[in-house]
């Protein structure tokens, strides 16, 4: 059977990707409230520790657990979910693509353009309702920016592992093994300098790290306090340049989805 042309594969895709969200709208509403409220228990919690002087280090360590919270909120709540449905999508692709209904690209794309629009409106809802109950001096749209591709980072891992493995009840146990490296590598519990040197290596394999070095960068950066240049001096803020931590997340993403397209059209032609 003949394939159709690339872009009518992926409207259609996207069209039925579309009428998905739509049929399963009550989960995906309440994926937006949760957002909401966890946004809201965050933000009164940290209620704006940014306006503090920092002059002491607890005071940035309340910005800086903050900014952590809010990143991970942001990594644990998209991944957990692309994590646990692309194994139920598996079946049937693999399915249509044997029997030559489309691509494997243009089924990727179609779906990473739906997950583009709605993690993009789960992070905003967060960053409305927490950013300016928690008084940031960060710019908001750079702080929107960073959790948006940290997002699309989280999404791409959680679809690698997604793809390797044939059972949602598997990839679900697979989430703590994806989350809880993050947490001990990110400066966020412990700071990096304090982590023994043959385990440090680890914190580059891990994207909050990159994402909450950016963030220190933006809110910690323009502070001249002793406090703030410890946080930023203890966990390595100034390893790299800023710019290469914002190249480091686009690759994380981009690796991992291209990886995750070769993986399935691999078990696909198997």
């Amino acid at each position: 059977m003949e394939q159709a042309s690339f872009v009518t594969q992926t409207r259609l895709l996207f069209d039925r990707e579309i009428k998905n969200l739509v049929r399963d709208k009550f989960a995906f509403l309440v994926r937006i409230v949760s957002t909401a409220v966890f946004a809201l228990l965050f933000g009164m919690i940290f209620y704006d520790v940014g306006n503090a002087d920092y002059d002491q280090y607890p005071e940035v360590m309340a910005s800086f657990g903050a900014i952590a919270n809010l990143l991970i909120s942001t990594m644990f709540g998209v991944a957990q979910s692309s994590l646990r449905e692309f194994p139920k999508d598996r079946p049937v692709f693999l399915r249509e693509y044997s029997t030559n209904h489309y691509s494997v690209v243009p089924y990727f794309l179609a779906k990473f353009t739906l997950e583009c629009v709605t993690v993009l409106l789960q992070v905003v809802v967060q960053l409305i309702v927490a950013y300016f109950l928690m008084g940031f001096r960060m710019n908001f749209f750079y702080f929107l920016a960073l959790n948006f591709l940290l997002a699309l980072a989280s999404t791409s891992i959680g679809l690698f592992i997604g793809s390797c493995v044939e059972d949602a009840g598997v990839a679900a146990e697979m989430i703590p093994a994806l989350i809880v490296p993050q947490l001990l590598f990110s400066g966020f519990f412990i700071q990096v300098s304090m982590i023994p040197e043959f385990l440090r290596w680890a914190q580059y394999l891990c994207s909050l790290t990159y994402a909450i070095r950016l963030a220190s960068l933006f809110e910690f950066g323009a502070c001249d306090t002793v406090s703030c240049r410890d946080l930023l001096d203890n966990n390595g803020i100034y390893q790299l340049e800023s710019y290469w931590y914002w190249i480091i997340l686009l690759a994380i993403a981009a690796v991992f989805r291209i990886t995750s397209m070769v993986v399935l059209r691999s078990k696909a032609n198997f």
